[in-house]
């Protein structure tokens, strides 16, 4: 890559970061404007970060797991319990609970990343729910079992306590931080690699390849992301729900990916938004049927928009005459399509005109 080329990169790099920062850091100010609340702009960015940090694996290397809230709740149990019985300052809980996630993913994904497809996706999810039943039986005098963790605590950062606003402003510098890291990860050599996993892991592997280290790390950095994402949940509230643990905080977040649209990393924080936002406002105004309408729009998002928002914000520009990259969906081909690429490469072999 040319000098100017790299000076370009880092221009847009640039441009692209400051406008997602100003757009996080406003949100106080513009969220009300659509019916929303400070304390709703918080939890937006709580659970965007978890969806970034969720399309690090299924984006970047095509694992789907159904098992991250064991990372978003475990983070939150070991943030709560050093809250109550530790210390109130809420660094030193970070970095006990980033022990105790770095632990728990290299377990897991030792234990799980042997398999892929569905067997990886129903392992991530029976170690998910061994920690829930553990919580609510074996730990529960730690964990308070059904109630949830219930502190008094007041979480501070060297005296200044944690509420309101500050807690908005430190989940927005952590996920700015996020998403730039994560865009500097799909853009480096390690980023290639998780992807050409994606493609091909097989013939990967016969190239030498250390195709479970790759794995591992990234299972390891989704780890880390939703830990830092259950760390913040109890700072900005100081209480643990079961719920933390539950199957169905695993598949929030992968409905967010998928409606938001996967291996864009700004499609699921999309997503996380639009249902946070679905949650708390529109459901004030339609009731209980708002379960039923988000069923709806994910099932017309799978079959008619399986890229997401992000594609289908996409295809209205290119409508509209702009120039788009092709970019390939995160979903299986079609039989036929699949049929129709192994007769063009046979033809390419032979040397064959279609």
């Amino acid at each position: 890559m040319s000098t100017g080329q790299s000076q370009n990169r880092w221009v847009t790099e640039i441009k692209v970061l400051g406008a997602f920062a100003v757009l996080v850091f406003s949100m106080p100010f513009w969220l009300p404007l659509l019916g929303g609340y400070e304390a709703l702009a918080t939890k937006i960015l709580i659970w965007a970060l978890f969806a970034l940090g969720f399309d690090v694996l299924l984006g970047f290397t095509g694992y789907l797991s159904f098992g991250h809230a064991a990372f978003f709740g475990t983070a939150g149990y070991t943030s709560g319990l050093m809250f109550l019985h530790v210390s109130e300052n809420i660094l030193l809980a970070l970095i006990v609970t980033l022990v105790v996630i770095i632990a728990l993913s290299l377990v897991l994904g030792f234990l799980t990343l042997r398999r892929s497809g569905i067997y990886f996706a129903i392992l991530t999810l029976a170690f998910a729910q061994m920690l829930h039943a553990a919580a609510l039986s074996i730990f529960q005098d730690w964990t308070g079992g059904d109630n949830g963790l219930t502190m008094s605590a007041q979480p501070n950062l060297f005296g200044l306590h944690m509420t309101g606003l500050n807690v908005f402003y430190l989940a927005a510098v952590v996920l700015v931080i996020g998403f730039a890291a994560a865009r500097q990860l799909r853009r480096s050599p390690f980023g290639l690699m998780l992807r050409s996993i994606k493609e091909n892991q097989m013939r990967l592997e016969y190239t030498g390849v250390n195709v479970m280290a790759y794995k591992m790390t990234a299972y390891l950095i989704s780890g880390i992301y939703a830990g830092f994402a259950g760390w913040l949940m109890v700072v900005y509230e100081p209480y643990v729900a079961t719920k933390f643990l539950h199957w169905s905080t695993s598949g929030e977040v992968v409905i967010m990916s998928v409606i938001g649209g996967v291996n864009t990393l700004i499609g699921p924080m999309i997503g996380a938004a639009f249902m946070m936002f679905f949650e708390n406002v529109v459901q004030a105004e339609i009731g209980e049927l708002w379960k039923l309408i988000l069923g709806l729009i994910f099932v017309l998002i799978v079959i008619f928009l399986p890229g997401g928002f992000v594609d289908g914000w996409r295809r209205v520009r290119k409508a509209l005459g702009h120039r788009v990259p092709g970019r390939r969906h995160n979903v299986p081909d079609s039989p036929e399509s699949m049929r129709k690429t192994r007769e063009r490469g046979s033809a390419a072999r032979t040397g064959v005109s279609e």
